[in-house]
């Protein structure tokens, strides 16, 4: 007599098979859900005139339930922006553009709290360049490419700014800044950050090629370290505004020249590296042994540790 297995074995084999299939396919569709943008380009204008044809893309992003932002932006030729948005949780931006000179590729995807903004132009050099003007960064007669990008307030982002020929206007003014990393070719950026960061930026990186590079308020940041590079272009960096804890700032410059300022509420200990051909000013300092220190120092005060390192270039530190 063959015995007969019980059905509510078979029945619990059977539901725990399907269980697990169907909370498996359930997983995987949120995950591929949770990496994928929310909306896209959602409008592209095309037309023509003497370059040739043209397009101008306009994008928008619906920001979802992530506790920080990576904005990449490696941009060759042309003109750049970036601001934050007047509307909450929202990526908004546009680029005008040749298509046959100019391959642009804008991408958002979030990933386990993480949201990831990607821009990036590949261009194929069929640039006419004219420099009547002596400017290296203005070279071209009219900067052809023009990309304009606004990100949310209030929620942490990282910064990764890759810059080249043209002219950048990076504000971030209201803002909350994680981390930034800025390069400068031989174009003309100015950056700004006219309110008080919200959190603690634990490292910023400006690094220059030929161009010039402009700054204001970059105290406001709020940074732990920093680190700033002077190739054989100009920088103007004013590091004043809301200085709240100790900052280290290391500093070197190659051929070119760095003017700084710092505030005037703060302290100051530099220590300075330099040969008979750099040009150091530190007018405003008194020297002790082998630093300067400001004369005015108070131990309630935040202080600034900078080492500075000049090649053939110069360089001038002031407090204003």
């Amino acid at each position: 007599m063959v015995p007969i297995k019980p059905l509510f074995v078979s029945t619990t084999h059977f539901n725990m098979k399907y269980l697990i299939k169907i909370t498996s396919l359930f997983l995987s569709l949120s995950l591929s859900h949770a990496q994928e943008p929310i909306s896209d380009l959602f409008q592209k204008v095309k037309g023509t005139d003497q370059t040739g044809d043209w397009i101008r893309d306009h994008y928008q992003y619906k920001v979802g339930e992530v506790d920080e932002l990576e904005v990449n932006i490696d941009y060759g030729v042309g003109e750049l922006s970036v601001d934050a948005s007047l509307k909450p949780k929202t990526i908004k931006g546009e680029i005008f553009y040749y298509p046959h000179k100019v391959e642009p590729e804008i991408d958002y995807t979030e990933r386990i709290g993480r949201g990831i903004l990607s821009i990036r132009t590949d261009h194929d050099n069929q640039y006419d360049f004219d420099f009547k003007d002596n400017s290296i960064g203005r070279g071209l007669k009219e900067f052809e490419n023009e990309l304009n990008f606004s990100v949310p307030k209030n929620i942490p982002i990282e910064f990764d700014l890759d810059f080249g020929i043209g002219e950048a206007n990076v504000d971030f003014t209201n803002l909350t800044i994680s981390r930034v990393i800025i390069d400068c070719g031989l174009g003309s950026m100015n950056v700004t950050m006219n309110s008080p960061n919200s959190q603690i930026c634990e490292f910023l990186r400006i690094d220059t090629g030929l161009g010039e590079f402009t700054a204001e308020g970059l105290g406001n940041l709020n940074t732990r370290e920093v680190d700033i590079e002077v190739g054989m272009g100009s920088a103007d960096i004013d590091f004043r505004g809301d200085i709240e804890r100790d900052t280290e700032i290391d500093i070197e410059v190659g051929l070119g020249s760095l003017n700084l300022v710092l505030p005037d509420n703060v302290n100051v200990k530099a220590k300075v590296h330099h040969n008979f051909l750099s040009s150091v000013d530190m007018d405003d300092f008194i020297k002790k042994g082998n630093h300067y220190l400001t004369e005015d120092w108070q131990d309630d005060w935040p202080t600034i540790y900078l080492d500075i390192s000049v090649g053939l270039g110069s360089i001038d530190v002031n407090r204003r």
